[in-house]
């Protein structure tokens, strides 16, 4: 994908950044494309190991929205420079405190599906729970476009 001058960048965090924060990245993206929104999403963990393969639940449930994820790859968060983001969004309330402290504009830190308490993660639940994951993160991401 060319990214344009003005290009909006967001970044989606969330703990091991293989379940949620690598859903809501992928999604934002497809919606971005089909939606010919100049924005572009990355992921990545605060507690993670660079380099680990999204959850196959997580895939699974991305595949049926006809997402393909099999080159995804974990990122540690401190191997980023937030400022270069326009949002930064935490899946938790613990997520986007520990945001705030890392980022010299806090105002940039959101929570995905704040009204409802954030994205519980699903690590370790059956396919099912992650398929209630990823349509929360989906319904949610109208109003990460919104502030954009």
């Amino acid at each position: 994908m060319q990214r344009g001058k003005n290009m909006k960048r967001v970044l989606f965090v969330c703990t091991g950044n293989t379940c949620r924060s690598p859903m809501a990245e992928l999604i934002f993206n497809k919606k971005a494309r089909e939606n010919s929104v100049d924005a572009y999403a990355q992921s990545a963990g605060l507690c993670t190991i660079e380099g680990l393969l999204i959850n196959d639940n997580s895939k699974e449930a991305l595949s049926e929205l006809g997402i393909q994820s099999d080159f995804f790859r974990s990122t540690d968060i401190y191997d980023l420079e937030l400022e270069d983001f326009d949002l930064v969004a935490g899946m938790t309330k613990e997520h986007t405190q520990e945001l705030e402290k890392m980022i010299s504009d806090p105002k940039k830190v959101v929570m995905l599906n704040q009204n409802s308490g954030g994205i519980k993660d699903p690590y370790g639940g059956s396919l099912e729970v992650y398929k209630i994951c990823r349509d929360e993160i989906d319904n949610s991401l109208k109003e990460i476009f919104e502030k954009l």
